[in-house]
């Protein structure tokens, strides 16, 4: 951060996969429609399914495609952001929305770039976190990466917290301070970019400069497995759903739109944590191209992309176009 007025803030948000990041920010673009703001937006998998859910108000919507944001793709990050800086006018605030599975301390690392430092002011990172998963102590709440994105927090959201009793909603809290004690905690998401938690971590930016001359080389994370499944054809979701509980067992997430051939004009958002899984309507846009497109995330040694590819492949439609990502 320079500490003049043409610095741009940058904002980063991340969390465990569904905690609830996009929702998150498409509240924030929508809060702040009036503001020239840039996005930019990482799915963890090949197909660009977090970019179509983006609510789009004139703001850039950028997307990388290869991977987790934090690991191979720190370059393509700081080349975007340079691209980002140089318009003119420059974006008057920018949010990057990090995969579910970032290292978010890494990311942090990342922005030490100079030539990035020197025009930007770093407003934080921003954790999203899953009330109900907290308040029922579920088993994410004890995953080593969980734990590591809640450490590398100046700010946790409290997502899902609407669907909870207020009892509950106050478990989750002294959840998070027994994990990391004195936390800052925002139940109200959409005004999380006024919080304190959020200006004190702006104020420190430059002791935080300090630590450029240790920022390194991250390399890709090994732990995690993934599929991009795409079809051009109508699938039959009952089939589908047969496929998807006989793998969920070995699953984190899935995350896509459905194309199903029991509504061929009205496509299905599908989001999926763990064993939970919901439907619903999807945007308007996201059936734009007439395919269904589906990423399903892992552990390694207990998801098997390749299994689960041969079911998708064994469904009444063929699938056309796929990959699987190592």
């Amino acid at each position: 951060m320079t500490g003049t007025a043409a610095a741009v803030p940058i904002t980063i948000i991340g969390g465990f996969l569904g905690a609830g990041k996009t929702t998150l920010l498409n509240r924030i673009v929508t809060a702040q429609a009036a503001r020239r703001l840039a996005v930019i937006v990482n799915d963890f998998g090949a197909i660009d399914i977090d970019g179509e859910l983006i609510a789009r108000r004139g703001e850039d919507v950028l997307a990388l495609r290869n991977g987790c944001i934090c690991c191979s793709l720190q370059g393509d990050l700081l080349g975007m952001l340079r691209r980002l800086l140089a318009r003119d006018p420059p974006p008057e605030g920018i949010f990057v929305e990090c995969s579910g599975v970032s290292r978010l301390d890494d990311m942090r690392r990342a922005l030490l770039d100079p030539v990035i430092w020197a025009h930007v002011s770093f407003e934080g990172i921003v954790c999203v976190t899953d009330a109900e998963a907290l308040a029922e102590a579920g088993p994410v709440t004890r995953d080593p990466l969980f734990l590591e994105q809640i450490h590398a927090a100046d700010l946790i959201v409290l997502s899902h917290a609407d669907r909870l009793e207020a009892e509950a909603v106050d478990r989750a809290e002294h959840a998070l301070h027994a994990i990391r004690p004195g936390v800052a905690i925002a139940r109200d998401g959409a005004r999380l970019l006024a919080h304190p938690a959020l200006r004190a971590a702006a104020a420190l930016a430059p002791r935080v400069r300090a630590l450029r001359a240790s920022a390194g080389e991250v390399a890709a994370d090994p732990e995690f497995a993934s599929l991009a499944w795409r079809s051009d054809a109508p699938i039959d979701v009952m089939s589908f759903r047969t496929v998807l509980e006989r793998h969920a067992p070995g699953l984190l997430r899935a995350k896509g739109i459905l194309y199903a051939a029991s509504a061929p004009y009205r496509g299905m958002l599908l989001q999926m944590v763990g064993m939970r899984a919901t439907v619903g309507p999807a945007p308007e846009r996201a059936l734009a191209d007439r395919s269904t497109r589906i990423v399903f995330i892992g552990r390694r040694g207990t998801f098997d992309p390749a299994s689960l590819l041969r079911d998708l492949d064994a469904l009444p439609a063929p699938l056309r176009t796929t990959r699987i990502l190592k």
